[in-house]
């Protein structure tokens, strides 16, 4: 079922003249660009709406925040991705397929009860992030080539699934330090979205014996591998680097938005993309599922100049 479909809570002309509160829920957000971002938009739009972090994982917190008719909707982190997914109503067919949710929307139900909507913004972040950058021709020749997710953390259920339903990517390899966490992905999202063929890649040895990615996303910290297993992972991770060239999101921006792996990835030939970008569209469509504005309609210039800052 399409959500968006139902009506507002109230008018969207009327929700936008009227004082509504957001918050981000989730843990360790000091520093968080999600606030300044947001309330940037909201500025430039001249509603008077405000974005703020609320640090909690308690899911009364939650339910209590939303049991005010100001708050229309809000944002979920780490580390309640997955385990408010059973808070909210419904999910849609994303929040659904990844598994997790970062967003919320309402909207009426056809009985007139305030429906609390999960969603997972963060696929299209990844998705405008190819499209809308020097990386669309490769994006849209991808033709059902496999692409590559670099991290077993919360942002590489995304990727993967982003890679399936925006790129036609059949199958996702996964390369990551930690077979265990590989192993919880998979489990998880062979209940959530069955249909995504996820392949662990382990060993340099395997990946040549693979097909070439033309798209990849990196969602691990900027460090230095120094154990074992991150060496190995780093290792594997170079052979798709470095045996053709295609385009890369590099997730992390902080605190470095040039991060090493950014280096490698360029001084090899791939466009690069910087996870600032996916941020934000990620940010412009949570605003515009909240206030019935068009993406194209929000200020894309303002925001991405006050989150570059």
């Amino acid at each position: 079922m399409d959500f968006t479909n139902l009506p507002p809570t109230e008018p969207f002309e009327q929700l936008r003249s009227k004082s509504c509160q957001f918050y981000l829920f989730g843990l360790h957000l000091g520093k968080s660009k999600a606030p300044l971002l947001c309330n940037t938009i909201f500025k430039q739009l001249g509603i008077n709406w405000n974005y703020q972090i609320e640090e909690t994982d308690q899911k009364s917190k939650f339910h209590e925040r939303f049991a005010s008719d100001n708050v229309i909707g809000s944002a979920v982190t780490m580390p309640n991705k997955v385990a408010f997914l059973s808070e909210v109503d419904h999910t849609d067919e994303i929040g659904t397929g990844v598994g997790a949710i970062n967003t919320v929307y309402t909207r009426l139900s056809p009985t007139g009860e305030k429906l609390k909507i999960g969603t997972n913004t963060d696929t299209v972040g990844i998705k405008e992030s190819f499209l809308q950058t020097e990386a669309v021709e490769i994006a849209n020749s991808n033709n059902g080539a496999p692409g590559l997710v670099y991290g077993g953390g919360g942002a590489s259920r995304s990727a993967v699934y982003a890679l399936y339903k925006f790129f036609g990517c059949k199958q996702v390899y996964i390369i990551n330090r930690d077979k265990g966490e590989i192993n919880d992905l998979k489990a998880s999202m062979n209940q959530s979205a069955p249909y995504i063929d996820i392949v662990h890649i382990e060993t340099p040895e395997q990946a040549n014996n693979c097909g070439q990615p033309k798209l990849a996303v990196l969602c691990v910290p900027n460090f230095s591998p120094s154990t074992p297993s991150e060496i190995l992972a780093k290792e594997t991770l170079s052979v798709f680097m470095n045996r053709s060239t295609g385009a890369v999101l590099e997730m992390c921006y902080n605190p470095v938005v040039v991060t090493e792996l950014y280096k490698e990835f360029e001084a090899s030939g791939w466009i690069v993309i910087s996870g600032i970008t996916a941020m934000i569209y990620q940010g412009l469509t949570q605003i515009s599922l909240w206030s019935g504005y068009s993406i194209k309609e929000l200020p894309l210039e303002e925001a991405m100049a006050a989150v570059s800052q």
